[in-house]
């Protein structure tokens, strides 16, 4: 949980979906994810709260019998568990307000060795620099966002498998040491 990764937005993009795509509702899900972080912090507790609200406000609009919209996971999963959740998603929303790398979006792309799934990346994360075959987002767009989400949970398998190949290859290339012979040689003036 942190208010840098634009889960408000998300979720509101995800709802946007619902509402204007009757048939979104019986056929997808979003599996929200939040690891507890500063539960001592105000900012956070109210953050939290925001976010509680909005998943039971969706729920409770487009929820149909057996059936939610959102899974809503407070809590720290195993790596395993995961990894587990990437590979069962259709498509990944990396929607950061502001963030560096964020090693969720190659994590997905490493999880993905049936190279399916789409990858949608906030424009503002430092990963996008590098993660051409994503989906790239401004997250503070809600329309764009939704935009995105539509598109990908229709992309053609084609497109799919091509976008994958691109990401996969990226996050392959872009090891620990590569990344640290290209901070030592930026530090060196190289």
């Amino acid at each position: 949980l942190d208010y840098t990764k634009g889960i408000p937005e998300r979720l509101a993009a995800f709802e946007r979906l619902l509402r204007r795509d009757k048939t979104a509702r019986a056929r997808y899900a979003l599996v929200q994810i939040m690891v507890p972080s500063r539960t001592d912090v105000k900012a956070y507790a109210d953050l939290k709260e925001e976010i509680d609200r909005m998943v039971g406000d969706i729920n409770g609009r487009y929820a149909e019998t057996g059936r939610v919209p959102i899974h809503y996971l407070y809590r720290n999963l195993s790596q395993r568990a995961l990894f587990a959740h990437y590979r069962a998603a259709d498509v990944a929303l990396v929607t950061p307000l502001r963030d560096g790398m964020n090693l969720v979006a190659h994590e997905y792309a490493a999880a993905r060795t049936d190279e399916d799934g789409v990858l949608i990346l906030s424009e503002f994360a430092g990963a996008a620099k590098y993660l051409k075959g994503a989906l790239l987002v401004n997250p503070y767009d809600v329309e764009s966002t939704t935009s995105a989400i539509h598109r990908a949970l229709h992309m053609k398998a084609s497109e799919k498998r091509k976008r994958m190949r691109s990401l996969r290859a990226e996050v392959m290339r872009l090891d620990v040491h590569r990344w640290a012979n290209g901070y030592i040689a930026a530090l060196e003036g190289k």
